[in-house]
């Protein structure tokens, strides 16, 4: 596969997987792997571009939400930002003090094959348990930590940030959409401290620019992509459950295993 239909392909597939509830980074480590690509130009400093791309999506999809949020912080309200700072901080702390770790052990075809599963197992029950009583307004200080708390977990390749976080507001009794919405508004943080963390890496910021061909394809097809996934899920999830997902994510997992003992990946 040369360069530039990898860049495109991973582009695509990081803007379809970050915010549909499949694991963007297991789908990017599985294709990375699969189809043997050079991890100097494609590898977790490449991944960063990709994230830019669907950061910027979330962005501007929520750029009103984010303009009242700033506008309200100079009204004295504050409730909103509290609750993103809440939710922010696990994934945070737990993202800077076991990152490196995931990059070295969890990135493993197996490893993520199970991940999908017991992700799959996690949506279920959250399904399953799900009143959605509480609306709009109705988040509070102690539902903002659980779902962040469920977002650390999401650094698990295979998991899903978005299947998790939304699986946590479900648990708290909030509606899909709105607990979407906040999943959503709390990965938008993280999303941009992981690529900060690594643009501070002088030598892995250096990486990106020696192929800024290669970074701007994969950054705009992960922008556009990410936007329009991320248009669908908003839509799909005010009447459909997080079970529609799962099947795939069973397949995957199966389908991984049989390659991880056919030593195909």
């Amino acid at each position: 596969m040369n360069d530039t239909l990898a860049a495109a392909l991973l582009g695509l597939i990081q803007g379809l997987t970050e915010f549909l509830p499949v694991s963007s980074t297991a789908h990017l480590a599985l294709a990375q792997r699969a189809f043997q690509l050079d991890p100097l130009r494609f590898g977790l400093t490449f991944d960063v571009a990709l994230h830019l791309g669907t950061l910027l999506a979330v962005l501007l999809y929520f750029l009103s939400t984010w303009i009242a949020l700033v506008r309200g912080l100079f009204q004295g309200q504050w409730k909103l930002p509290l609750l993103l700072v809440l939710g922010t901080i696990p994934g945070a702390v737990i993202g800077v003090l076991f990152e490196s770790v995931v990059e070295r052990e969890l990135r493993d075809p197996a490893i993520i094959a199970i991940a999908l599963i017991a992700g799959s197992l996690i949506f279920i029950g959250a399904e399953r348990f799900a009143t959605q009583r509480r609306g709009e307004g109705e988040l509070g200080y102690g539902d903002a930590l659980f779902i962040g708390a469920a977002q650390a977990i999401a650094l698990i390749p295979g998991i899903s940030r978005s299947g998790i976080t939304i699986s946590g507001g479900l648990v708290r009794g909030i509606e899909r959409a709105e607990a979407t919405r906040f999943a959503f508004l709390i990965a938008t943080p993280i999303i941009g401290g992981a690529a900060a963390k690594t643009l501070l890496d002088l030598r892995r910021a250096t990486a990106l620019f020696e192929r800024p061909d290669l970074v701007a394809i994969g950054f705009g097809v992960s922008f556009l992509a990410g936007l329009g996934t991320v248009v669908f899920l908003m839509r799909f999830v005010r009447r459909h459950s997080l079970l529609w997902f799962v099947p795939y994510r069973v397949a995957l997992a199966v389908l991984v295993l049989v390659a991880v003992a056919l030593k195909a990946l």
